[in-house]
């Protein structure tokens, strides 16, 4: 029993760096600003400041959640409100990766499936306020997706399935999630004449084909058009508008 608090507390902590690694993501890469170099050199990540001010925030004002929770969601500088996403986005990872732990357990591959959770809840934060599903992110899911099928294919080898017959269905799975969401975005926009899904989400679908591979396909657009019909609606209620994001249904 103290081995289990012990993992849970060791993925509790992991899922507040990695809210806090999708929380710097989620900002920095719509605004174009560096989260790993700055002219020619690594960027200084430690050196976050606050976006009314600009002071540069020390340790204490940069931990998890806490510090938002401590400090009442100011500013310690200059008081000013800091918004809910900062907070919301760490507890949505940390959520995230504890559903991992309970399926996956402390493994390896449970880790590398939290370090995704932490790229795909920027992805979803970013959609949802900018309504782009960045390259850069696209690219890090996709290599990711190629880290574990390695790892599963070196330490399980084909008396668990993995091997050519896996590499063969997770290709065929992003080279038809993408055409499938393609052909399905073009025939859509020359009906009603504008776009009906962004390179990004064609690129997502691409990504999510690698990760679940073809014999998935049904499985997937079935639910993600369902969450499209579903989010779309409350989108359009919340945001009192009619063109939303279908990156946060892929999503999820």
């Amino acid at each position: 029993m103290a081995s289990l608090y012990i993992e849970v507390s060791v993925v509790f902590s992991v899922g507040l760096v990695l809210g806090s690694f999708a929380t710097a993501l989620s900002w920095r890469i719509p605004r174009n600003i560096p989260w790993i170099f700055r002219n020619g050199k690594r960027a200084d990540f430690a050196r976050s400041s606050c976006p009314h001010c600009h002071k540069v925030l020390s340790f204490f004002d940069l931990i998890p959640f806490f510090s938002w929770l401590f400090l009442r969601g100011r500013c310690r500088h200059c008081r000013h409100f800091i918004g809910w996403r900062y907070p919301a986005t760490e507890l949505l990872t940390v959520v995230g990766c504890l559903g991992i732990y309970g399926v996956w357990g402390f493994t390896i591959p449970a880790f590398l499936l939290m370090l995704a959770v932490s790229l795909l809840v920027a992805l979803l934060v970013i959609d949802i306020e900018h309504m782009i599903l960045p390259d850069q992110l696209n690219l890090m899911l996709a290599a990711l997706a190629v880290v574990l099928m390695v790892y599963q294919m070196a330490a399980y080898g084909l008396s668990y399935g993995f091997g050519q017959h896996t590499l063969f269905l997770k290709l065929a799975g992003m080279l038809s999630f993408g055409g499938i969401s393609w052909v399905t975005g073009w025939g859509i926009a020359k009906i009603i004449k504008k776009d009906a899904l962004g390179a990004g989400d064609v690129k997502f679908f691409a990504v999510a084909g690698l990760w679940l591979g073809i014999a998935y396909l049904p499985y997937f657009l079935f639910f993600a058009g369902l969450l499209g019909v579903i989010l779309g609606g409350g989108y359009k209620i919340f945001f009192k508008k009619q063109q939303f994001p279908f990156g946060p249904a892929l999503i999820l």
